[in-house]
């Protein structure tokens, strides 16, 4: 019998709206996500490892990431 395990990331959406990509320089929609590392069993997340890594903005036209900062222009 084969017991696969190991870790993976597992991104959590914090928000949603909408800001002005620095690359497409249009107003488009974000999302806000925040990550954090899980032991996983089989690929299936069990429980959180470590500390929640620091949010970051995703833009769903280019979906390029920024710092939270890019939301406060």
């Amino acid at each position: 019998m084969f017991i696969i395990f190991g870790t993976g990331s597992k991104d959590k959406v914090e928000t949603r709206g909408k800001f002005v990509c620095p690359k497409c320089s249009v107003k488009t929609e974000y999302t806000a996500k925040s990550s954090s590392q899980y032991f996983t069993l089989f690929f299936i997340p069990i429980f959180p490892i470590g500390e929640k890594k620091e949010p970051y903005v995703e833009c769903q036209t280019c979906k390029r990431t920024y710092y939270t900062d890019v939301l406060e222009n």
